[in-house]
Parts: C-alpha cells; structure tokens; sequence
C-alpha cells in the first residue's frame, strides 16, 4: 500500500541525505492541510489516491522552495491538479470495512421492518 510517510517521500525524491528530514516533514503536513483545504476532504492513511498526491505535492514544494531561481517556478504540475480534483469530487473515501459495515446495518434495518 501507497503511504504518504517520510521514507516513501525520501526515496520518491531519491534523497539519501537526512539534512532535509525536518522540512520534509513539515512539507507532509503542509501537503495533508493543503489538499484537505482544496477538496473539503480529510486525510485518510488508507486512501492510494490521496497518499499519491500527498507525495506529488510535496515534491512540488520541496523542488520550488526558492523564491529566485534562474529556472521558472511553475504552477502544480497538471497531475496533482488532476488528482486533487479527483479527490474532491470524489469526496471520502470509503473502504471496504466502512460499506461492508453499512451494508450490514442497511440488511438488519430492512429485516426489523420486515418483522
């Protein structure tokens, strides 16, 4: 499974270094907070599509952190913007433990109406 931790991120960015392990963390929560605010929806550890883009965002931030720099800063890149909208039109997501549940209650409500 796809999580959106400190070591995951250190190797996506390929970064064998622990001089940036601090602000990268920081950058974790940041992303969480940041794709939270954008979609509406809240951080779960269980969601691939959310820990991916976690990931992307931030790699964006760590690789765009200069304010001056001689090449461009660019925008999100169009994935992660593909990703976060995704999330928020989406909304939570639900696991199989959650509708398996909800499936349960939906059967017991239905036979004590039935009886």
């Amino acid at each position: 499974m796809l999580t959106a931790d400190l070591t995951t991120i250190k190797g996506y960015l390929r970064i064998t270094h622990t001089v940036d392990d601090t602000y990268l963390t920081d950058l974790i929560g940041l992303s969480k907070k940041y794709i939270e605010q954008m979609t509406g929806v809240e951080y779960s550890a269980n969601d691939e599509v959310f820990n991916q883009a976690v990931i992307m965002c931030v790699e964006h931030f760590y690789d765009n952190r200069e304010s001056v720099s001689e090449k461009a800063v660019s925008e999100m890149p169009f994935t992660l913007n593909s990703l976060v909208k995704h999330i928020g039109a989406r909304g939570t997501l639900e696991t199989e433990t959650e509708t398996a549940t909800e499936t349960q209650t939906q059967v017991e409500t239905v036979t004590e109406t039935e009886t």
